[in-house]
């Protein structure tokens, strides 16, 4: 019953698995003793083997009777992946064609937004949270610039490869960040040397030793707004998105006062910092 569960999850159906099971037993053989071997119906026998053949699982003796032999498993279920990789593959590019003629066609849908326009949605479960991260450095064109309530809070991992795919994008990135940052550099320096490499061009970093609020601007006119857990600093309680481009000027303007203000750090040296320590104490 396993190995017919198993055939059906590759794609045959139950007769199918029953029959080629039998013939991977018999040998060669006509579709008499299939039948009574397998149990599939004697009307219906000769279309399920003649739908095995087509799916490369039997092969076919034009004799008379007919005689039918399982082809080795090794072979007929590769075919059927890649037959199956084939279809997903131009399945997936038709897929992309129309989703990139979807993308121009609703470019051109007419915009009524105001400019006084106001919106907002909000993330509490971490699952959430990381789904708004995610859109964020999605959509992001230009810039952000962000004072995250704790550098060192797992996301910053999960998110990763969208703040590569950002600056690969051209995107300018800016942190202001607590000294704490330095805690987290260690576990950066054991990303691959590609990411790393994006990390240190593509990232500004300053940091700033007391600040207030946590906040994000991304491209002057979405404001993300952190509340932390008021058991556990470290912790994201909570996080806000707004569309509004008022905010997001004045907190604009205040982030770069307090910018102006930050001690700028040298990502590279950080990273390298870490290896020095580890080549001066092997032992540790």
């Amino acid at each position: 019953m396993q190995n017919e569960r198993l055939l059906q999850e590759v794609g045959l159906n139950a007769y199918e698995a029953a029959a080629y099971l039998s013939l991977l037993k018999l040998g060669v053989s006509e579709a008499s003793a299939i039948y009574r071997d397998s149990e599939v119906p004697y009307g219906k026998i000769y279309t399920v083997l003649e739908s095995l053949a087509g799916k490369g699982f039997v092969e076919v003796q034009a004799s008379r009777p007919k005689k039918f032999r399982a082809v080795d498993p090794e072979l007929s279920l590769d075919t059927i992946f890649e037959r199956k990789k084939a279809e997903i593959e131009r399945e997936m590019a038709v897929l992309k064609a129309s989703i990139e003629e979807a993308k121009q066609a609703l470019k051109a849908v007419p915009n009524q937004k105001r400019k006084d326009e106001i919106f907002w949605t909000t993330a509490i479960t971490e699952s959430e949270i990381k789904k708004f991260a995610v859109s964020i450095y999605g959509e992001v064109k230009k810039s952000i610039c962000i004072i995250p309530p704790i550098f060192g809070i797992p996301i910053v991992f999960y998110l990763l490869p969208e703040i590569t795919k950002a600056i690969d994008k051209g995107v300018r990135i800016r942190l202001m960040v607590s000294p704490r940052f330095r805690a987290l550099t260690s576990m950066l320096s054991n990303q691959e040397g590609e990411i790393l490499e994006k990390l240190k061009k593509g990232l500004d970093i300053r940091l700033v030793q007391n600040f207030n609020s946590c906040f994000g601007i991304a491209d002057d006119s979405i404001v993300v707004l952190f509340q932390p857990h008021p058991a556990d600093r470290d912790r994201v309680l909570s996080v806000v998105k707004i569309r509004d481009a008022g905010l997001a000027k004045n907190l604009k303007d205040e982030f770069e006062l307090l910018w102006s203000a930050g001690e700028k750090l040298d990502l590279q040296e950080e990273l390298e910092e870490p290896q020095r320590l580890r080549k001066k104490n092997p032992k540790n």
